[in-house]
C-alpha cells in the first residue's frame, strides 16, 4: 500500500520513504521532540509524526498489526488522569487486609476465652470468607465493560478510567473546523481568484501538504495537476501554510498572514493567497456542519453548558446562533494557547470540562481538559494528547456515549453495593460462628464470579437499551 503522509499526520504503520525527504518527529513513541531527519529508502516507524512538507511511504505492515494503537494506549505523551475511584479502590485495598487481620485476631481472642474449641474454626472462616477481589473487580469489568462497547461504536478510549471522567463532565467545549464542520463537506469557490494556470498548479502543489479542511478543500477543487517539488513547506496552526513552488514563494491562509493587515471586511470565510508577496486574491471556503448537529447540541444542551472556541474568524456566528445557546460562550481567532487558557478558566471556575477537537490547534486544551476528545475522519489524524477517538461519522451519537458513561458508573456503584453486602454478611455469619470454613471456601470464589456476571449482564442489557447500534 502506498500512502501520503502529510503534515502534522501520524505514521499509521511500519514503511519505507519512497518520496520526499521525512522530518519525523518521534516524541509520541520516545518523548524526544527533536525531529528525526530521513531521506529515501528509509524506514519509518508507527507513531512517528510527519513535520513539514508530505512524503509518500509504501507501508511495510498491515495498519491492524501496527503499534500505533499500544503505545496511545501507553499515554507516552503526560501523566495518568487519575479518577476518583482509583484513589479510593487504592485505599480500601491498602486497608483491607489490616482490617481483616485486626478483626480475625479480635474475633480469635473472644472465641479463645468463650469456646476454644471454636476460635480456629472462626479464624480460619474470616480470612476466607472476606473477599476483596469482588470488590476490586468491580470497577475495571464494569468500564472495561462500557469501553468495549464504545468501542464496537467507533468510540475508542484509552483507558477505563475515562468512562468514569465522561460521567462527571458538566461543561463541553467544541472546536469549530473539522469537528462540528465537516471535512469532506468543504466547498471552494475560486472564481474570485486572479490566477494562470501556473500560478492554480503551485497552489494545488502546496495545499496538498495540509490536513486542514480549507486546503483539502481547495486540493478537491483543484484535482488535475500533477503535484511538483515543493521546498521550505511550514504551517502555522491558525494563521496558513507557505513554500517555494516552481520558483515561487506561495503563501495561503487568514488575511493578516498573508497580507500583514485585516482592512477587507467580511472575510470571513476566505482563504487568501500570494505569489512573490503579490495577492492573488483569496478563495471562499463553505462550510457544511456534521450530520445531525443541530439535535446533538440541542440534546447536549439540556444537561451541558456549551463552548465554542475556534481559530477561525466569525464569519460563521450567525448560523452558530442557532445551534449553541449562548452567544457569550462562542468565540473566534483563538490561538491554540488561549485556546489551552480559556480551558484552564472554565477548570478553575469549577467546571469540569470536555473538550471535542480534531487537530494540532487543539492538543493544548486536549491534554489540559478533564477529558479530551478527538474526532478524527482516519486512523492517522489525531491528536496523542486527546484521551479519547470519535469517527466522525459517529458524531451524532455523542449524547448517548455520553449517557451510557453515567450508565456505568451507576453499574459501578450498584456492584460495589453488593461487594460490601456479601462481605458484611459472610463476616457477621463467620464472625458469630454461623459459617464453617467448608462454606466459606465456597462463597468466596463464588461471590466473584457472581459479581462479574453481574457487571457483565447489567452493561450487556444496558448497551441493548441504548440508541447507539451495537456492532459484532
Amino acid at each position: 500500500m502506498r500512502i501520503l503522509v502529510r503534515n502534522q499526520e501520524l505514521v499509521p504503520a511500519d514503511a519505507l520513504l519512497v518520496k520526499g525527504k521525512g522530518s519525523i518527529d518521534y516524541s509520541f513513541v520516545s518523548g524526544e521532540s527533536s525531529p528525526v531527519n530521513k531521506k529515501e529508502g528509509d524506514r519509518i516507524f508507527a507513531g512517528g509524526r510527519q513535520v513539514g512538507a508530505s512524503v509518500e511511504l509504501i507501508v511495510e505492515r498491515e495498519v491492524a498489526q501496527s503499534r500505533l494503537t499500544e503505545l496511545w494506549n501507553q499515554d507516552l505523551t503526560g501523566g495518568e488522569k487519575q479518577t476518583r475511584w482509583d484513589s479510593i479502590l487504592d485505599v480500601i485495598s491498602r486497608y483491607f487486609t489490616v482490617m481483616i487481620l485486626v478483626l480475625s485476631t479480635v474475633s480469635g481472642i473472644f472465641w479463645w476465652f468463650y469456646d476454644p474449641a471454636m476460635a480456629f474454626l472462626v479464624v480460619t472462616a474470616i480470612l476466607i470468607v472476606a473477599c476483596p477481589c469482588a470488590l476490586s473487580m468491580t470497577y475495571p469489568f464494569a468500564l472495561g465493560g462500557a469501553m468495549r462497547v464504545f468501542g464496537r461504536n467507533s468510540f475508542f478510549l484509552k483507558r477505563t478510567g475515562v468512562v468514569e471522567a465522561l460521567s462527571k463532565i458538566d461543561t463541553i467545549v467544541f472546536d469549530k473546523t473539522g469537528t462540528i464542520t465537516r471535512n469532506d463537506g468543504f466547498g471552494a469557490d475560486l472564481t474570485t481568484l486572479n490566477a494562470t494556470q501556473d500560478h492554480l498548479h503551485c497552489i494545488s502543489s502546496l495545499v496538498r501538504h495540509s490536513t486542514h479542511p480549507a486546503s483539502v478543500a481547495i486540493y478537491r477543487q483543484l484535482q488535475g495537476f500533477t503535484a511538483l517539488e515543493v521546498t521550505g513547506f511550514s504551517e502555522i496552526p491558525a494563521k496558513g501554510i507557505q513554500g517555494n513552488v516552481q520558483g515561487f514563494f506561495m503563501k495561503i491562509g487568514s488575511e493578516e498572514y498573508v497580507t500583514g493587515t485585516t482592512g477587507m471586511k467580511g472575510s470571513g470565510g476566505r482563504v487568501f493567497i500570494s505569489a512573490d508577496g503579490v495577492l492573488l486574491g483569496f478563495v471562499t471556503i463553505n462550510n457544511q456542519y456534521r450530520e445531525g448537529m443541530k439535535e446533538v447540541l440541542s440534546e447536549l444542551a439540556l444537561r451541558y453548558e456549551l463552548h465554542l472556541l475556534s481559530g477561525d474568524n466569525d464569519a460563521e456566528l450567525p448560523n452558530l446562533l442557532a445551534f449553541f445557546p449562548s452567544r457569550d460562550h462562542l468565540h473566534f481567532n483563538k490561538s491554540p494557547k488561549e485556546k489551552l487558557e480559556y480551558i484552564r478558566q472554565l477548570k478553575a471556575a469549577g467546571k469540569t470540562v470536555l473538550m471535542i477537537g480534531d487537530g494540532l490547534n487543539d492538543a493544548g486544551a486536549l491534554r489540559e481538559s478533564d477529558c479530551g476528545i478527538s474526532i478524527a475522519d482516519d486512523v492517522y489524524h489525531f491528536s496523542p494528547a486527546c484521551d479519547a477517538i470519535l469517527e466522525s461519522g459517529q458524531f451524532r451519537h455523542l449524547p448517548d456515549f455520553l449517557r451510557f458513561s453515567r450508565t456505568g458508573m451507576r453499574i459501578v456503584f450498584i456492584s460495589i453495593g453488593l461487594s460490601f453486602l456479601y462481605n458484611v454478611v459472610g463476616l457477621s455469619f463467620a464472625i458469630t460462628g454461623n459459617l464453617s470454613p467448608v462454606i466459606s471456601a465456597i462463597l468466596m470464589p463464588l461471590s466473584s464470579v457472581t459479581i462479574v456476571a453481574f457487571v457483565t449482564l447489567s452493561v450487556l442489557i444496558s448497551a441493548r437499551f441504548s440508541k447507539f447500534e451495537i456492532k459484532s
